[in-house]
Order: C-alpha cells, then sequence, then structure tokens
C-alpha cells in the first residue's frame, strides 16, 4: 500500500506585495501511470505511461491553484483564448485554468485525425473531428460555471484527458514541470488559497497578503491510492 503526501507551499513576499507564489511537493513514492497501447495508431508514436500524476524530483505538475470563487469580486473575461495542442496524440497542456467566459482553441501538431470531445457534467460542449494538422477548433463554454471543469477527450485516443478549471477571476494559475506557481495583483486581504489535481483532488489553506509584511504558510494533503 502507497501512501503519500501533497506539501503545499506558498509565500507573501515582502519586496512584491499582492502575490502569493509557491511550490507543490508530492512526497512518498508516487503512484504508477499506466501506460495504454498506442499501436493502434502508428503516428501517436511509442507506448508511454498516461501522465495522471506527474511527479519530477518531488515537485508536482498540473495542480490548479487559485484564489476561492466568489471571494474577489467581478471580473471580465480575457478576450483571448486558452490554447490547448494536441501531439503525439496527447493534449498538452493537461490542465489550464480559464476565467468563466473565457474560450478554448485546440490545435492538432499531429499527423493523424482527432475528434475533439468536450464534456461539461457529462453533457457534450463540442464533439467534432478535426484533421491532421487541420484547421484549429474553438470551444466556448458559455454555460460553464466557477468552480466547473470542462473534461476534453479524444474519441478516436481514448487515453487522451485534459482538464479545463473555470474560475470566476484571473487570480489563478497552474504549477509547471518543477512544481510552482505565482499569482499577481492580489488585494490586501485574507484569501483562501485552493489546489486542485484532477487525480489527487482539492485542499483549501488561508492565506493574508498585506503591506509590508512577510509570512509562509503551508498545507498538507495526504492520500492513500
Amino acid at each position: 500500500m502507497i501512501r503519500a503526501a501533497l506539501l503545499l507551499v506558498a509565500t507573501t513576499s515582502l519586496a512584491n506585495a499582492g502575490s502569493v507564489k509557491g511550490t507543490v511537493l508530492f512526497e512518498g513514492e508516487p503512484p504508477e501511470n499506466p501506460t495504454p497501447k498506442r499501436d493502434a495508431d502508428p503516428k501517436c508514436g511509442k507506448d508511454r505511461p498516461d501522465e495522471q500524476v506527474v511527479v519530477t524530483k518531488g515537485h508536482l505538475r498540473d495542480v490548479v491553484i487559485r484564489i476561492k470563487n466568489g471571494t474577489t469580486g467581478t471580473h471580465d473575461a480575457p478576450t483571448t483564448p486558452v490554447v490547448l495542442e494536441q501531439r503525439e496524440c496527447a493534449y498538452a497542456p493537461r490542465v489550464v485554468a480559464i476565467q468563466a467566459g473565457q474560450k478554448v482553441v485546440v490545435k492538432n501538431a499531429d499527423a493523424t485525425f482527432h475528434n475533439v470531445w468536450g464534456q461539461l457534467a457529462g453533457k457534450d460542449l463540442i464533439n467534432k473531428q478535426q484533421g491532421p494538422h487541420g484547421a484549429d477548433l474553438t470551444i466556448d463554454p458559455s454555460t460553464a460555471k466557477a468552480d466547473d471543469v470542462v473534461e476534453l477527450k479524444c474519441g478516436i485516443h481514448p487515453w487522451m484527458h485534459a482538464y479545463v478549471v473555470v474560475d470566476d477571476s484571473p487570480f489563478a494559475a497552474v504549477t509547471d514541470a518543477d512544481g510552482k506557481f505565482e499569482i499577481k495583483d492580489l488585494p490586501v486581504g485574507t484569501y483562501t488559497l485552493e489546489a486542485w489535481h484532477p487525480t489527487l483532488g482539492a485542499k483549501s489553506m488561508q492565506i493574508v497578503i498585506g503591506k509590508g509584511k512577510r509570512g509562509d504558510v503551508t498545507a498538507r494533503f495526504s492520500y492513500k491510492p
């Protein structure tokens, strides 16, 4: 039985009041990712593990870090869409954060067909075929609201998954390959900071953004596969 813990470390900086940044660490032996068979489509490349939990030197990728929805007022959705690319029969990035009302563009960098299949709460938002290096597809999740998650799949390659996490403010980030994140331009105040991973789940903690004030806060999320 594997036991592990997720450690979220966040800091507010004296030199950059109004921001929160940190690192998401994975403690313990990460679970083994499954390796789907890709030989049905030789243009997908060699078999390799599905990136459900990606840990590099103890740092965890693909964690959405955000200020709790409903706590920062009203914000206009960006007019620039978030871009997802299908590359080597995988979505990249696997996890993105958008504001409610923001669009998503899906590109196909592969020399094979894909079927962009997006669902929200079990209902289809899009289900369209996309040819090799074909025209971009735009997803308009206008019915999605804060806290929703749009799951993207491929009707041709069943191992392909991506997650579009919907927020009501720009105060969100996704951890990179080093498990790092940064959220900027936060007004002075006390906030609930949330961490969400599509496989490992969610955790929250309280942070304080203040003038001329420095603080370190930590939170742990433990799980048992």
